[in-house]
């Protein structure tokens, strides 16, 4: 049976703050980016989100200065 719009916005919302610990931010970008996909947030999240040892928003991941720094010297 397919869940009513209302009750699938509350599992998505469940989703983002109890499982992944978003803040009100983090949880609008992820809503809005499910939406856009047409795809619920725990889908989303069990195809998407593996857990890693790379945190996601690590600001020195893939670091492009850093790269260049390291391998483009001149």
């Amino acid at each position: 049976m397919k869940k009513s719009k209302v009750d699938q916005m509350i599992d998505n919302l469940e989703v983002c703050i109890d499982f992944l610990g978003l803040n009100d931010e983090q949880t609008g970008e992820v809503l809005a980016a499910t939406n856009q996909l047409g795809v619920n947030v725990e889908y989303f999240c069990h195809e998407f989100m593996e857990k890693s040892d790379i945190e996601l928003h690590n600001p020195d991941y893939l670091n492009i200065a850093l790269f260049n720094a390291m391998y483009w010297e001149f």
